[in-house]
Formats: C-alpha cells, sequence, structure tokens
C-alpha cells in the first residue's frame, strides 16, 4: 500500500478542524509515515506525532487555554506601546506563554524523538527572508513559534533565531517530501472560509485586504505544488474543508469545527480515498501476478 504523509495548512485558529480531519482518517485506518503543519496546522499535527491519544487531542484544542496561552503573558499596555512604537520585530501580544502552555501537554519531547509519524513544522525568519522547516528541536517550542503571526504575536526564539508563522511562507508545507523515497503520497488538508462582506473601516479592511493577497499566493503556490509533486512522482490529494472563521477572543464553534473536520475526513475518505487505495492495490496484485507469471 502506498505510503501517505499528510500536511496541513495554516489557518487562524484552525487547530480544531485540523484535529478533527486526523482523529477522522485515524478512526478509518490511514496511519501516515509522516505529518507536517504550518501555524494552526503545525498545533494539530505536532500533538498527533506526539502519540496524545485523539481524546487527549480533542480535549486539549477545545480548550480556552490553548488559545489564551498566546496571549496571557503580555504586559498590557506597556508591551503595545514598546512593540509597537520601538521595535523592529512589532508585536501586539507576546507570545512565550504559549510555549509553556504547549509543554504541560507534550512535555519535553523533541522533533526528532518522533518516528511513527516523522514531524515537520514549518516556520519562517522575518530577518533573513528564509523559509524554515524544523525536523529536529523541541516540539512545544516549534509549535509555539508556527503560529506566531507578524504585528500580532511577537516572534520567539528557536535554536538561536527569530521565527514567525510558518504560513507566511508556507502554508501547506510538503517540499522535503518530494525526493523522500518513503512518502508516496501527500494528503494536504486546507481549511477556507466563506466569502464575508468586505470592511470598509480602518484596520478592518487593511487586515481583509491582507488576508486576500496572502490567499492568493497561497493558491498559485499550491498549484506550483502540485506539479512538483507530479514531477516527483507523489500523488498529491487536496483535501478543503469550509467553514467559518473562528472569533478571536472567543472560543465558540471550536467542538463544532473539530468534528466538522472529522466528518469531512470520514466522507472524504470513503468517497475518494478509499476507492483509490483500492484500485492501487488491485493494480499491485495485477503487476505481482505478472511478475510472477513471467
Amino acid at each position: 500500500m502506498p505510503r501517505i504523509a499528510i500536511t496541513l495548512g495554516a489557518s487562524f485558529l484552525g487547530y480544531a478542524t485540523h484535529a478533527g480531519f486526523l482523529a477522522g482518517l485515524h478512526e478509518r485506518g490511514v496511519r501516515p509515515v509522516a505529518v507536517a503543519g504550518s501555524s494552526a496546522g503545525a498545533i494539530a499535527a505536532g500533538l498527533f506525532a506526539a502519540g496524545l491519544s485523539q481524546e487527549r487531542i480533542k480535549a486539549e484544542v477545545l480548550r480556552h487555554a490553548l488559545r489564551l496561552s498566546f496571549v496571557r503573558r503580555t504586559r498590557w499596555l506597556w508591551h503595545q506601546l514598546s512593540r509597537l512604537g520601538f521595535s523592529r520585530q512589532p508585536s501586539v501580544f507576546h507570545s512565550e506563554g504559549a510555549v509553556q502552555h504547549l509543554e504541560s501537554i507534550v512535555g519535553n519531547r523533541r522533533i526528532e524523538d518522533l518516528h511513527s509519524p516523522r514531524l515537520t513544522i514549518a516556520m519562517t525568519d522575518l530577518t533573513n527572508h528564509q523559509a524554515h522547516f524544523a525536523q529536529k528541536g523541541p516540539l512545544a517550542r516549534a509549535m509555539a513559534v508556527s503560529c506566531c503571526v507578524p504585528v500580532m504575536f511577537s516572534p520567539i526564539e528557536f535554536e538561536g533565531r527569530l521565527y514567525h508563522d510558518g504560513g507566511v511562507v508556507h502554508e501547506l508545507p510538503m517540499d522535503f517530501w518530494f525526493e523522500d523515497d518513503d512518502v508516496d503520497w501527500i494528503i494536504a488538508h486546507r481549511i477556507d472560509h466563506p466569502p464575508a462582506p468586505r470592511a470598509r473601516l480602518f484596520p478592518s479592511n487593511v487586515i481583509a485586504l491582507s488576508g486576500s493577497a496572502h490567499d492568493a499566493v497561497c493558491l498559485q503556490l499550491l498549484h506550483y505544488r502540485e506539479q512538483l509533486a507530479a514531477k516527483a512522482g507523489k500523488k498529491l490529494l487536496v483535501v478543503n474543508t469550509i467553514h467559518p472563521r473562528p472569533p478571536m477572543l472567543f472560543g465558540q464553534g471550536l467542538g463544532a469545527f473539530y468534528e466538522q473536520g472529522y466528518r469531512a475526513a470520514q466522507e472524504w475518505h470513503d468517497k475518494t480515498l478509499r476507492p483509490l487505495l483500492d484500485a492501487e492495490a488491485a493494480t499491485s496484485m495485477i503487476r505481482a501476478s505478472s511478475h510472477h507469471a513471467s
């Protein structure tokens, strides 16, 4: 059977949906050899690769504490005045609290010690204009780093350098699998949001326009990566889950989003993935039979 890798895309507070998607595939018997993620996808991928039970992962991604950990160490007003007005790395919130919270969940696990599945977490160095795929280092810190949206959250130091959100450059980190002989198929899970009325007032209009520009870049890069995957002989399967954008300050809807990701995975598995796997198995049997006969 083909060896499957799963990449989870960057999406604001989409970690619950991603976790539900992984849980749905896991219940159907899909066991990836590797997982990767950016931003919210990095949290879901990291918890999954850490070997936590699906029940534990669901409980953690639905807790308010996870979302609030990215702001709880912020020195209100002082941080905003100092970081926004006098810093080369401006931010509204101080994000180091997320590292401590994630350590309380995954402990001192390191990425290089995770093998079933292997894990890669994307992050972005805006100082040197470079993307980085973390395949070693402290797991909790890497997960937090990948979520640090520029301007919103302060960058976090990882392995001696400051990094921001992995989704800045790699919405769906997968390039390293194109030359990986241990990966045959790649499943990419994206979270889309239905069109919302165009904001007219500052700063909502600026945020909306910036988000639209970033979405356009991500879709174009995905198109290029589909071509690269085909040239490398990898089957790339893209799954889109669509639901409203979760509110930033409150956790309403996260439970429903988890269930939506879970159902989307199972429906997609039954209608698309399972037939493809059955066809692959039949083809392999025919090849083996022909080889034996010869």
